[in-house]
């Protein structure tokens, strides 16, 4: 049976991109419906990703097919205002009501190799990925910088614990899920291990806080700036080098090695920068098994490939998660949520309107995750 509330207004702001790296123009379009088997929500907290602002940029669409206008934004909470037929329980059997807040997937085909044989759906290469299609068209509500959103029927949705605020869920519905599938390839880590983190921003400091309760021999996170190495020691690394992006890098190959002795016996690529891998590869220990994970465009890096068979290096890349992935990280959140202060990877909060600044900021390191609060002003 389908379940409505009402809200106050039957349309619904949007923050549109037109023009790449231009400020956003919020938009008016009509309140979405629910489908059988899908969610409309309120977004009621969204952050800003990485490939949020690498889509303003128009950097991905080089590589994907993507047609403006958009509204961008993936990393989202929100509360159900109206459950389609058959939508009643998330994807793990939690019953759905209206008020509950979910988080939610991109929405594989269901149909391919890599959705039935392979059983890796964030393989899919026909994934609809909302915030990159054209907003023009009907239900209009295709990403989070907005009032409403829209669970569509295929898509995987998971419901919140309450222990668990909307901007820690929103931030760990794409970064610690993705983290969480990382680690999961990575294989088994323990206390005869020692683990390198490249990259100190979502990525990196989610990974960290998980990586020390395996509790490896060593823990090094390289990146910076210094606050974020900081929040890097408090959930656990043992170590931390900063990254001077005018120094030669090999002087921080060097000092990995120095702290860690005969290399990383595990590392995960999180920073996605330029020259990353060719470096990652050069802190492997023997027998490693290094995982990348953060770069997902830029210019082609070299990698020597000799290291990689005379050191017998296991590399592996991983993207995303799918819907498990999700589960795994909101009970984290909530388990973990007095041993880490998951508030200190939120920024400042921002309107509709300020979009454009939040970007800006996540762009210029001056925050690990802008905050988005679409709902309207009041009075």
């Amino acid at each position: 049976m389908d379940t409505t509330t009402e809200p106050a207004q039957r349309s619904g702001r949007a923050a549109v991109l037109r023009d790449y790296g231009a400020d956003f123009e919020v938009k008016e379009f009509p309140r979405p419906d629910a489908e059988p088997g899908g969610l409309v929500v309120e977004i009621e907290c969204a952050t800003v990703c990485g490939s949020d602002v690498h889509a303003w940029q128009g950097h991905l669409a080089a590589t994907l097919p993507i047609t403006l206008p958009l509204i961008l934004g993936h990393e989202m909470t929100g509360r159900i205002i109206e459950i389609g037929k058959g939508a009643d329980l998330d994807s793990v059997g939690q019953k759905l009501e209206v008020g509950d807040r979910v988080v939610w997937a991109h929405t594989p085909c269901g149909r391919c190799h890599e959705c039935t044989v392979e059983r890796e759906p964030v393989l899919c290469s026909k994934r609809y990925i909302g915030y990159l299609n054209d907003c023009s068209v009907p239900p209009h509500f295709t990403g989070s910088f907005a009032e409403y959103g829209i669970v569509r029927p295929a898509a995987g949705r998971i419901r919140v614990p309450d222990g668990v605020t909307s901007g820690w869920a929103s931030a760990g519905s794409c970064a610690l899920r993705t983290v969480v599938r990382a680690l999961s390839i990575a294989g088994p880590i323990d206390s005869a291990d020692t683990v390198v983190v490249q990259g100190a921003g979502p990525l990196g400091l989610f990974a960290t806080a998980l990586l020390s309760l395996h509790e490896p021999r060593r823990l090094v996170v390289v990146g910076g700036p210094e606050d974020r190495l900081a929040v890097a020691r408090e959930w656990g690394a043992t170590h931390t080098v900063l990254v001077d992006p005018e120094a030669d890098p090999a002087g921080r190959i060097d000092e990995v090695l120095d702290i860690t002795g005969r290399g990383a016996s595990v590392a995960f690529e999180l920073a996605g920068a330029p020259g990353v891998v060719t470096e990652g590869v050069k802190m492997m220990a023997r027998n490693g098994r290094y995982v990348v994970m953060g770069t997902l465009g830029g210019e082609p890096q070299p990698v020597h490939v000799a290291t990689l068979v005379s050191r017998g290096i296991s590399l592996r890349g991983s993207m995303s998660g799918e819907i498990g992935d999700y589960h795994t990280a909101m009970q984290l959140l909530d388990r973990y949520r007095t041993r880490f202060d998951w508030d200190k990877l939120l920024g400042n909060t921002y309107g509709l309107d300020g979009i454009a600044d939040a970007m800006a900021a996540m762009r210029r390191m001056d925050e690990i995750k802008p905050v988005i609060l679409p709902a309207r002003p009041r009075g």
